[in-house]
């Protein structure tokens, strides 16, 4: 691991098997880390063979890396405080990458103050600079079905389903990234209806949504209706155990699964059009962690040692699709992401 390039990594004590893992498969070494947990920076540095730090602004100000992971974003982003900006920017102007497995900012409202959205002509402005870890529409299978895809067609349903574990991130990585590649395969749904599932606290009350995507636990549902007829269906958890992403499009061609590690079409009169899958595993052997393996994909594109990145997510259309179901888990009703995005003047 000599020639390996260092980063920093920001993490929950729940998270250092998967980080290690994650860190491994990129190629890369742990140099610094620190958590956004009082007191456990110390722990989980040692658990990487990483230097501690504290402080993630001013680790963002002075650390020697290329690349930055947040796999667990603390409060940074998540409130209207200048000093995240800031930070990346110091970041950026030194040539470091942040890669986040969480959104930030983590609301359409927070996006619309201009210390995220400003910048200077032929500067990035800070929520431009970050780039997101394990995206579904990023994934690697959705680059090599491509020729599959356009021969599908326009697909009038989509269905996506995102599970994982608390170690893989919140229930708020889950969802964004699924609304997207809702966003990406359909565009703005005129609706969103949702329902929150949250843990149950030791006195048996269950925890309802949060405000934001930050610090929400649990399970998710959300029907959207789009005003031309189709309609998406997103099911996401972060309490599902095994990270596993399935997506399901149907059009006038028939249906399109798409897998972590491959795809299957079957056409309109059930007969298998196309197929590309992993070979399978000997019984008694476990399989690939697609988890691990997405994480550490974005980790090396940000390193320059993958494929090409996926560019930033368009934050002022998929945060209002967010923001949309966790008001309608809330209310109870079906909710406007176009509504959200003009109050919060996106």
């Amino acid at each position: 691991m000599g020639d390996a390039p260092d980063i920093g990594v920001w993490l929950e004590p729940r998270q250092t098997e998967f980080v290690r893992a994650v860190v491994a498969a990129a190629g890369c070494r742990a140099a610094f880390a620190g958590s956004p947990v009082k007191g456990q920076s110390g722990g989980v540095a040692a658990e990487l063979g990483a230097e501690p730090f504290d402080d993630l602004r001013a680790a963002m100000a002075a650390m020697d890396v290329r690349v930055l992971w947040l796999a667990s974003a603390g409060e940074f982003g998540a409130a209207d405080d200048p000093r995240d900006s800031r930070a990346l920017a110091d970041l950026h102007g030194r040539g470091c990458r942040l890669v986040s497995s969480e959104p930030i900012p983590a609301s359409p409202l927070a996006l619309s103050r201009p210390l995220w959205t400003e910048s200077e002509p032929h500067v990035v402005s800070a929520a431009g600079q970050v780039r997101f870890a394990a995206l579904p529409r990023a994934a690697r299978v959705w680059r090599d079905a491509t020729e599959t895809l356009e021969a599908l067609g326009p697909a009038r349903l989509v269905q996506v389903e995102a599970w994982g574990g608390p170690a893989h991130g919140s229930l708020g990585a889950r969802v964004f990234g699924a609304m997207d590649l809702v966003f990406a395969l359909l565009g703005e749904p005129a609706s969103v209806d949702a329902v929150h599932v949250g843990p149950r606290a030791a006195s048996g009350v269950q925890a309802g949504p949060a405000e934001t995507l930050r610090n929400l636990d649990g399970d998710l549902t959300a029907t959207m209706r789009f005003e031309d007829g189709r309609a998406a269906v997103v099911a996401a958890s972060n309490a599902a155990g095994r990270w596993n992403t399935l997506v399901t499009l149907v059009s006038e061609q028939g249906r399109l699964r798409v897998f972590d590690d491959g795809w299957e079409w079957i056409g309109p009169d059930g007969a298998k059009r196309d197929e590309s899958r992993a070979p399978k595993r000997e019984r008694g052997k476990a399989g690939p962690d697609h988890g691990v393996a997405a994480a550490a994909e974005s980790l090396m594109q940000a390193l320059g040692a993958g494929g090409a990145e996926s560019g930033p997510v368009p934050l002022e259309a998929v945060l209002p699709i967010t923001h949309a179901a966790l008001l309608s888990a809330k209310t109870g009703q079906p909710e406007s992401p176009a509504t959200i995005r003009r109050l919060a003047g996106l």
